[in-house]
């Protein structure tokens, strides 16, 4: 280390804080590692010694899985994340790094429009893409099936992985479900945003935007009012667009849509609470999609691991293997989010509740959810671990429809969308609630 940046005080201050930010860091998430280790390789010694193989897998994965979730949903973790974070981010922008990072997303995204259609006709419910004003496509997906039902549906999603978690598979397609059912679906691509698009509001997405692909729907098809369905974070444009204009939505159906923040969180949830936002927003302009595949991978790095051995440790059929690859395909299928959009959510949403105490604004518009009074069907995964299922349950409290149902199933976020007891039990029960009300 040279003398003159030991005499600089500044700077070695700057040095050594990172430095001990870091360790303290890297300390507690090793710490939590080596500690549900220890609890697994417990739960193996107390197992009978006639215990199946399979069985003596589940339950030390188990073991070690609850453990860790435990340890990285404490608030002292989730701080100490945080100022690493922080830190990292500072260290981007002294180094000029997330000039570099924006331009690399400025070609990602080029490329990956570039390659989205060619891409989305593989395995998927063949559709047409509607040129809409503004940065996004409607699509509108051609049934060889007549159309039975009155009112058509517009699918909503989210802006951190993309929609096609809906349409992954002919075999698990939820938009195909509702084809067979005989509805006209539409869906939302929000494509993959450049770093020019970082101003972009919360405004434009579930106002405006929603509005002009509602508009196109209504214009399509002679239909003067259309339901929506929106899948995450898609489902919070889909809750505000349906409270600021509920004259266009006459259903409205929410997939695992985080609103009341206040519940208990889960590791992600209280890891983005605890992240400097404006600082991450303001140095990188949209959050960079390897930083949302971090968090979900950091939280189980083993199973994480382990399933590609537990997957192929074991014969497999074409379907099994394609199926596989395909969910991996999409997890890691993470976007840049629009800067300003993750600001707004992250400080109104996780960090004040705003949105269920219908105090929440979207421009100059309060978002009061007492207003929605249409049919509402709201899907929770009990097993959820992204999104808490008492942020999701909370919804119906709060809103005014006579008409509402709370749909739980026993699995988690893509669960939801890709098992196969999911599209079995739950599915043709949500075509069902639908068909009946359109």
């Amino acid at each position: 280390m040279s003398e003159k940046f030991v005499n600089n005080p500044p700077i070695f201050n700057q040095y050594l804080e990172n430095f001990s930010k870091g360790y303290d860091f890297t300390i507690k998430y090793a710490a939590a590692m080596y500690n549900a280790s220890l609890m697994a390789m417990g739960s193996f010694v107390t197992l009978p010694s006639d215990t199946e193989a399979k069985n003596i897998r589940n339950t030390v994965m188990a073991s070690f899985d609850s453990y860790l979730r435990k340890a990285l949903e404490e608030e002292s973790f989730a701080s100490s994340l945080a100022d690493y974070l922080d830190i990292f981010v500072e260290n981007m922008r002294l180094t000029r790094h997330n000039i570099a990072h924006q331009m690399f997303d400025s070609f990602f995204s080029f490329w990956n429009n570039s390659l989205e259609p060619f891409r989305d006709s593989i395995n998927r419910t063949s559709s047409e893409i509607i040129p809409m004003e503004g940065h996004f496509d409607l699509l509108h997906y051609k049934s060889e099936q007549p159309i039975k039902q009155k009112t058509p549906l517009l699918i909503v999603g989210s802006l951190i992985n993309r929609y096609y978690i809906l349409d992954l598979l002919p075999k698990i397609s939820i938009i195909k479900k509702f084809q067979q059912a005989g509805f006209d679906v539409y869906a939302t691509d929000w494509r993959t945003p450049k770093s020019y698009d970082k101003d972009m509001t919360l405004d434009s997405y579930a106002r405006q935007y929603l509005e002009y692909a509602v508009e196109k729907v209504q214009e399509i098809t002679c239909s003067k009012k259309i339901s929506l369905f929106g899948y995450c974070w898609g489902g919070i444009f889909a809750l505000i667009h349906a409270a600021i204009h509920p004259w266009h939505v006459k259903n409205l159906i929410l997939h695992a849509t985080p609103t009341d923040l206040e519940t208990e969180p889960t590791s992600v949830e209280l890891w983005t609470k605890k992240m400097n936002a404006d600082h991450l927003v303001n140095v990188f302009g949209n959050i960079p999609g390897s930083f949302l595949n971090a968090a979900f991978l950091m939280r189980n790095p083993v199973e994480a691991f382990l399933k590609y051995l537990r997957f192929f440790g074991e014969p497999r059929t074409i379907d099994e293997i394609e199926r596989f690859f395909s969910i991996e395909m999409w997890l890691y299928d993470s976007r840049p989010i629009i800067g300003e959009v993750f600001r707004k959510i992250v400080d109104d949403i996780y960090n004040n509740n705003l949105l269920i105490k219908n105090k929440m604004k979207v421009g100059e518009k309060l978002v009061d959810l007492k207003k929605i009074t249409m049919p509402v069907l709201n899907i929770v995964g009990e097993k959820d671990d992204l999104v808490p299922p008492q942020s999701s349950r909370t919804i119906n409290d709060v809103i005014d429809s006579k008409d509402k149902k709370l749909l739980e199933f026993p699995t988690g976020h893509v669960g939801l969308c890709i098992s196969s007891t999911a599209h079995e039990r739950l599915w043709p029960d949500v075509v069902e609630w639908l068909a009946l009300r359109s």
